[in-house]
């Protein structure tokens, strides 16, 4: 098979946006080939990981990603988001433009495309038919048709002819599978939020900018569940992000063992922990008892924030204990001074 085209143009996106963070893609990317959506998201700071692992801390899902792919996905706790949502966080202030960078333009929706005249195209010509060849091997059988995909009832017309979009992430599937379940409901699929979209489907963690311009447009939204419940489709339960209350920041970290997680803004993660260090703290290679303190980012992951409230380990914001701390965050790390 040849190597994929990429059709659209590349997207401006903010230099810091995934600044530290291991990120792997899978899945088809509409518009682009797996290495210049890669290359878009290292353009955003990110580190793609080869393969998937401990050290990937966000799976970036396009379309058909693979059931065994997602499996492990979901089995190493990893943050998983559709590559439209990574997109709308990431993408450069007054670029509106889709991931697939198919978006109409909200002004010029209705305006009708210019037709071109195509040239016929000169026949081939006819290649010789290919001499048949004695069959001597027996046939193979026919491969098991694959298990049927949910599909959506009618709802009693809740979408038929309704233009829609969704917005945030759908447990337990994947963006263009739940889009597939809403046009056998009717429904048409807005590429962009725009003027011609009657009606916004809301997945888990949608985007504070995207629930905003929602508002501004007054756009009638519908939770995915309660839509799911409507349309008779088994709708998967949301992982519930449990409660870890942030803690005060200690007035020293000498001897203590520490653990990040989150976003560290402005700075990856080995030189926040750097800078750590250099003030007597040490780290654990992963969340386990021998952690005295968790030191939280931006957006943690609900898995890690759920074994944090199972182990009963204390945390505080990354900020406080820098400015309790007085650490100069623009000041390159000390080196950790070695005992005698």
């Amino acid at each position: 098979m040849p190597p994929k085209k990429d059709a659209s143009a590349p997207i401006p996106v903010k230099p810091n946006a995934l600044k530290g963070k291991s990120v792997i893609v899978t899945g088809e990317i509409d518009g682009y080939s797996r290495k210049a959506a890669e290359q878009i998201l290292v353009n955003a700071g990110a580190t793609i990981e080869k393969s998937l692992n401990k050290k990937v801390q966000l799976a970036v899902l396009g379309a058909e990603a693979g059931p065994k792919k997602l499996e492990k996905i979901e089995s190493l706790g990893i943050e998983s988001r559709d590559w439209d949502d990574v997109i709308e966080e990431i993408k450069a202030d007054g670029n509106a433009g889709p991931a697939g960078g198919d978006d109409e333009d909200e002004d010029d929706e209705d305006d009708d495309e210019e037709e071109v005249e195509e040239k016929p195209k000169p026949k081939p010509k006819a290649k010789a038919a290919p001499k048949a060849k004695a069959n001597t091997k027996a046939k193979a059988a026919p491969a098991p048709k694959p298990a049927e995909k949910p599909s959506a009832s009618s709802g009693d017309g809740e979408l038929d002819g309704k233009t829609v979009i969704i917005t945030g992430a759908i447990a337990g599937m994947t963006r263009p599978a739940a889009q597939k379940l809403l046009e056998g409901a009717g429904a048409s699929i807005a590429k962009s939020l725009n003027k011609s979209v009657e009606l916004v489907i809301i997945g888990a963690d949608p985007g504070p900018d995207k629930l905003q311009k929602i508002e501004d447009m007054g756009i009638e939204t519908i939770a995915w569940k309660d839509l799911a419940e409507k349309l008779g489709v088994e709708a998967k339960p949301e992982k519930k992000v449990p409660k870890v209350s942030t803690g005060d920041a200690p007035d020293s970290v000498d001897g203590m063992t520490l653990l990040i997680t989150g976003n560290i803004e402005g700075m990856t993660r080995p030189a926040a922990q750097k800078l750590l260090e250099g003030a007597g703290a040490t780290f654990a290679k992963s969340l386990n008892k021998s952690v005295e303190l968790v030191v939280l980012g931006a957006k943690p992951g609900p898995d890690k924030l759920a074994k944090i409230a199972d182990l009963g380990i204390e945390t505080c914001a990354f900020e406080d204990l820098a400015e309790k701390l007085g650490l100069d965050l623009d000041a390159p790390p000390k080196k950790k001074a070695k005992k005698a």
